[in-house]
């Protein structure tokens, strides 16, 4: 059996998430079912590098299957990128060792978030950024981020009812720019991992720092109260986007 790895770039706005759900579109629906008409045979991914949530997009999201067909990859992929909808398309292929998994070899992986910021909304970038209107202390944002860099106990960021039982919920930050292009706030984390609903935790939180409504200091604290109601709202998936996963 061979073990192929295909790199996804999708708009995540018309799907809900990635892992398949009964009755809803999902970008692990549309995939397999593509993979089936390819191979004309019954198909399944053996894994992707994480479930991103409804709405969220990718411009590197890693998967792997395996097949024992001797199609060449070129023609694996263009044939699946004829068979998946305009939103979903394999922008890479490569054929892998069989102890390759696409979750679990996984070093890091990066995420952007974009804001929109400009008294207008903009209808070219609506569903790809997060409009927020007002200013933004960008200074203080950046320092209040240093705080979330290094290795933390992010229970505070993450979903309450995601959390389970036993489960760790200590991850490393590797990196987090807050950089500014025109009107456009981008965010760009990195990570060994990120827990439910993490990044969009963060991001509402240091847009609460931005507008003055919480203190620098203030990060240190919410690490330390490991509550969720302790961090701020959870900005909305639209701006959210897995950039690459590194193996």
């Amino acid at each position: 059996m061979r073990n192929i790895k295909l790199v996804l770039e999708y708009n995540g706005s018309m799907f809900f998430g990635f892992q398949k759900q009964p009755g809803q579109p999902t970008i692990q629906e549309v995939l397999e079912k593509a993979l089936s008409g390819f191979f004309d045979c019954k198909m399944k991914i053996a894994a992707a590098s994480g479930r991103t949530d409804t709405g969220v997009h990718a411009e590197g999201q890693v998967v792997n299957f395996r097949t024992s067909s001797a199609h060449g990859l070129k023609q694996i992929q263009k044939g699946l990128n004829a068979l998946l909808p305009p939103a979903v398309a394999v922008k890479d292929i490569e054929e892998v060792p069989d102890c390759f998994h696409a979750r679990y070899s996984v070093r890091s992986k990066v995420y952007e978030y974009r804001i929109w910021n400009h008294p207008c909304r903009s209808p070219l970038v609506a569903g790809r950024a997060f409009h927020v209107p007002y200013s933004l202390n960008l200074a203080a944002m950046r320092r209040a981020a240093k705080s979330l860099m290094g290795e933390h106990d992010f229970r505070s960021f993450t979903s309450v009812s995601s959390m389970k039982k036993g489960n760790s919920c200590v991850r490393t930050i590797k990196c987090f720019q807050i950089k500014r292009q025109g009107h456009l706030i981008l965010m760009h984390v990195e990570a060994d991992g990120f827990l439910y609903h993490m990044i969009r935790n963060m991001v509402g939180t240091l847009l609460e720092v931005g507008r003055g409504k919480r203190k620098v200091g203030d990060i240190a604290a919410i690490l330390k109260a490991k509550d969720r109601r302790f961090a701020g709202t959870t900005a909305p998936s639209e701006g959210l986007t897995l950039m690459r996963v590194t193996y």
